[in-house]
């Protein structure tokens, strides 16, 4: 479900009540545990970017009120609390610590409006999307993927084996795509 969660993060229609529910829950899920180091903020700030170009996860403003679950119930669609879920995740694991506290926040906001199923299938996607991006991106800078990298990043991400293997595949394959890109490119 990992391109499935990526596909419901972009492609789900938020309107802008929605994005200021989102942008609360996400400043205050990262402020959950007590603690915002540097890598988190700089994280947040590149992934509000992504999906939120207007957005800003270090404004005060966001935690001024706290969020509630009645906030998610005002979400417009049940694809919007299922993408507000996967936003929570991956909020949760931008310091690579899903702490306590981050899992009972999430839990206690959307435990009501998703179900057990819906809920971890959500939560297992982001992990391996966020794999995939990490190991992506190691590769893409190092020219390769070295195996005690990755199976550290699996064990973070709580990514079996098998799974993992499988994304690095995948990893490998694009790597070596946009390398015959580039050489293309440079002899042209």
């Amino acid at each position: 479900m990992a391109i499935l969660v990526e596909n419901l993060l972009r492609s789900t229609d938020f309107n802008n009540q929605d994005n200021q529910i989102i942008l609360r829950g996400i400043a205050q899920l990262a402020a959950s545990d007590g603690n915002i180091d540097p890598r988190e903020r700089k994280y947040l700030k590149q992934f509000v970017t992504e999906y939120f170009p207007d957005g800003d996860p270090t404004d005060p403003d966001l935690t001024e009120k706290t969020i509630s679950a009645n906030d998610i119930a005002n979400l417009s669609s049940h694809e919007a609390q299922l993408a507000f879920l996967g936003f929570l995740t991956i909020t949760a694991y931008s310091d690579e610590d899903y702490s306590q506290p981050e899992r009972k926040f999430i839990k206690n906001l959307v435990g009501d409006h998703v179900s057990e199923e819906e809920f971890s299938q959500i939560q297992w996607g982001v992990r391996k999307m966020l794999y995939r991006r990490v190991v992506f991106s190691f590769a893409l800078k190092n020219k390769f993927l070295h195996p005690d990298f990755a199976m550290e990043m699996a064990r973070r991400f709580d990514i079996s084996n098998d799974e993992a293997v499988e994304i690095n595949q995948g990893v490998f394959s694009a790597t070596m795509a946009i390398k015959g890109d580039e050489a293309q490119t440079a002899s042209e």
